[in-house]
């Protein structure tokens, strides 16, 4: 530091300029008669403490910075729900995929049917392919009766609809169960698909995506002139469904572009809203709370209560009790588990039904039970005293996080995978991160991408081989990019802030 260090420091300022060094102050001559062949050299202050449990060895290398922005241009984003992949598409795309679906050559002496849009002309269209309704969503599985919609569509000159399953006119007096969920598409265009009536068909589809708000459904038709107007029912396996968005068309669930915020954990975009991007949480542990499963719950056996319920809290839980056909006075361990989670973690959704009864009346009132972990969750919440917060502590215990099982990134960020090439689904970005540096620099040096994802992600992967193979150059093959900083061995750390600062520059 002294010396070496000393000596090349003073050596690169003196190849500044003179305006640069009146900034910088002059520095002395390290205590030696000469040194020789001396090239730049970096500095790496020994610390092995504050560091943010955040802190990991793919932050600290600003390796993770890379693959964000990777995951982010080349990703392809996978359903939440079904995990099939999903991308957003051209209407050019959406023609085509229909074209190759439902289109079957020309022929001539085949006449265009008429358009359900007011205005449509006598083009001709001359093909074999596939009679089809071009069909715009705008209600799925919705209660109501929908006279305000059916009105504004007429309005706007569309004179047909599917509703559930069934097209009608919508010039009929259309009545509708208020409290029945339905499924309502407005009939576009009724074509019969070809090439050389593509114009139209890009028409239709660009009208379609308008009101079905980036999505629509291509149902093939009955091919006789009975059967005008009609098409299968929605959901047969030869309909299909195209979006232009980040949506899946099976699950109905739309996403937001893939940025490289999503991939943060560090980011409220990307991080695991449950246990804030840290992947694990400090909450009450059954274990802890019931020592001994042989007392009721009625006894209490859940410790931090300490004393038997109340008359109000009693009648709460004979109300879970009853909704769920069981006795809570009997022994925790021979409750059933659904009870057990009931009496623990409320019934979700459930709607319960409470009886109180008081002076000879009795009285019911309906709602959730949150149930009793998120009582004792709320109280430790709102202590204020060291030694209340220190009474609840000893029931509680450090574990993984329930909802991203330790991932840091929610459900839409694990979603989206590496595009290797092969059959098999890539890597999302917490299971890269989990392979050993050796493991993820072979899987980057053997990556297979298209064209075009090779011109956009060229310069992001030369920076992630450059820094993982310095790693591999300084023996740090066995570790994996989600290791946490503070877990590091103080050599470790040493080489690891060295690879960061070489890498940056």
């Amino acid at each position: 530091f002294d010396t070496l260090y000393a000596e090349g420091q003073r050596r690169y300022i003196e190849s500044l300029s003179s305006y640069a060094r009146q900034f910088m102050g002059q520095m002395e001559k390290p205590d030696c008669d000469l040194i020789s062949g001396l090239s730049p050299a970096i500095a790496i202050e020994q610390k092995t403490t504050g560091w943010n449990p955040r802190s990991t060895v793919g932050t600290v290398t600003a390796i993770h910075d890379f693959l964000r922005v990777l995951y982010a241009r080349i990703g392809r984003q996978h359903c939440t729900q079904c995990g099939e992949p999903i991308s957003a598409q051209t209407i050019d795309q959406i023609v085509g995929a229909i074209l190759s679906e439902f289109g079957d050559g020309p022929d001539p002496t085949r006449a265009d049917q008429s358009r359900d849009r007011k205005g449509a002309g006598g083009a001709t269209d001359t093909a074999k392919g596939v009679r089809v309704l071009i069909l715009a969503p705008v209600a799925r599985k919705q209660k109501g009766e929908f006279r305000d919609t059916f009105e504004d569509l007429v309005r706007e000159g569309y004179v047909r609809a599917r509703v559930d399953g069934e097209v009608v006119s919508l010039r009929d007096d259309l009545s509708l169960e208020k409290n029945r969920r339905h499924d309502i598409e407005v009939v576009i265009d009724r074509i019969r698909v070809s090439a050389s009536g593509r114009a139209r068909l890009a028409e239709a589809v660009q009208s379609a995506l308008g009101v079905g708000k980036g999505t629509l459904i291509v149902a093939p038709m009955a091919d006789d002139d009975e059967a005008e107007g009609k098409a299968v029912k929605r959901g047969a396996s030869d309909e299909k469904i195209f979006s232009s968005k980040y949506a899946c068309t099976k699950c109905s669930i739309s996403f937001e572009p893939p940025s490289p915020q999503l991939f943060s954990f560090n980011s409220p975009t990307g991080m695991c809203s449950t246990c804030d991007g840290l992947g694990e949480l400090f909450d009450f542990d059954v274990d802890l709370l019931i020592p001994d499963p042989k007392k009721t719950f009625y006894a209490p056996c859940v410790a931090p209560l300490r004393t038997k319920p109340g008359r109000w809290r009693r009648h709460m839980f004979q109300g879970v009790a009853d909704a769920l056909g069981f006795d809570f006075k009997k022994p925790w361990k021979d409750l059933p588990k659904a009870a057990q989670d009931a009496l623990l973690f409320g019934t979700g959704d459930r709607h319960i039904t409470f009886t109180w009864r008081s002076y000879g009346k009795v009285f019911k009132h309906g709602g959730r039970f949150e149930g009793v972990v998120a009582e004792l969750r709320e109280k430790y919440r709102k202590a204020k005293a060291g030694f209340v917060r220190e009474y609840y502590e000893k029931f509680m215990r450090r574990g993984a996080c329930p909802e991203c099982n330790g991932a840091r990134l929610n459900a839409q960020a694990l979603a989206v995978r590496l595009p290797t090439g092969a059959r098999q689904r890539g890597p999302n970005l917490t299971e890269l991160c989990a392979m050993s540096i050796g493991e993820t620099y072979e899987l980057f040096e053997r990556l297979s991408l298209t064209p075009v994802q090779q011109v956009i992600a060229e310069e992001v992967l030369k920076e992630v081989r450059a820094r993982l193979k310095f790693l591999l150059d300084v023996g740090l093959h066995y570790l994996s990019l989600e290791r946490t900083a503070p877990t590091l061995s103080g050599g470790e750390l040493q080489r690891i802030r060295l690879a960061g600062q070489i890498g940056s520059g």
